[in-house]
């Protein structure tokens, strides 16, 4: 049995609590036996003074992988993010228990045809699409899945998210390359919220993230909303560090979410009534589910 714990968008630093939300984050991890623990991007900005942030999680004795977010590319350039977190390359894969584990990067655009990957928010051009995953490592993905090894698909935006701009682009062109039984499901972050859905046999998930649920574009939706709650820069803060414990075997795969509650402003009071933004739930929870491994 295959056996890890994952979380997304810590945005450590972002609040005041970062350190208290990552000690929730470990001991979360430590009443389990675990085989490696996920971040799915957005961890923190990947510069000397938060290598005590890599520290802390690789503390658990295990493996600690991550996806890279759009939010690590603010700053620093992929070389930087890359020496940050001792990888190789932006997407790479590695064997755990005879399960394949794919880390896609998928912060790269498109302008006028050319394809470059996320640095200072190049993607507020207003001729790039984004995000997309570039031809060479969908090719190199296309080279992954040639075995005979199931495997998990991990990135930081969504392969099935249909709101502008928030899930990958070219996410029906990859999905192509996906097959039920192969592919047992994929996990993204970067939403701020909670869903899940399948196609074509494969389950998709988006997993709520560690620290809060962005809603800037509502709040400056009204004046009065802007006079009121400009004090939270459009976070609305979790009590809980959200995390997600996640078990395989040949039958099935359970994850097992958590429930939350908001810190404070709710968005019933900013006015978002239904609990949905960017196509996602954000209601302060991480699903649970029990799926049926597909068997090719």
């Amino acid at each position: 049995m295959l056996r890890f714990l994952v979380f997304t968008d810590l945005h450590y630093a972002e609040v005041a609590d970062g350190d208290n939300r990552i000690e929730e984050i470990l001991a979360n991890a430590r009443k389990r036996d675990l085989d490696f623990i996920v971040s799915l991007g957005d961890l923190c900005n990947p510069v000397d003074e938060n290598l005590k942030v890599l520290k802390q999680f690789k503390s658990l004795g295990i493996p600690f992988y991550n996806a890279i977010g759009n939010h690590e590319t603010d700053k620093c350039k992929l070389d930087e993010i890359l020496n940050f977190y001792s990888i190789d390359k932006p997407y790479y894969s590695v064997v755990c228990k005879g399960y394949k584990l794919i880390f896609l990067n998928s912060c790269y655009l498109q302008n006028d045809g050319k394809e470059e990957i996320f640095y200072k928010r190049n993607f507020k051009n207003e001729h790039a699409v984004y995000p997309i995953i570039p031809t060479e490592e969908l090719h190199w993905l296309q080279e992954e899945l040639n075995d005979d090894m199931k495997c998990i698909i991990f990135s930081h935006h969504s392969l099935v998210n249909d709101f502008p701009t928030r899930g990958i682009y070219n996410r029906e062109e990859i999905r192509k390359n996906l097959v039920a039984g192969k592919v047992l499901f994929c996990l993204n972050g970067h939403d701020h919220g909670d869903d899940f859905s399948c196609k074509d046999g494969i389950p998709y998930m988006t997993v709520n993230l560690a620290n809060y649920a962005w809603l800037g574009g509502q709040i400056a939706s009204k004046k009065e909303l802007q006079e009121k709650y400009s004090y939270l820069q459009g976070m609305l803060q979790y009590k809980q560090a959200m995390s997600a414990y996640i078990e395989i075997d040949s039958n099935e795969i359970k994850i097992s979410g958590m429930d939350g509650e908001y810190l404070s402003v709710t968005p019933d009071d900013i006015e978002l009534h239904d609990y949905r933004w960017n196509g996602v739930s954000i209601r302060p929870q991480i699903s649970s589910h029990v799926i049926k491994v597909e068997k090719l």
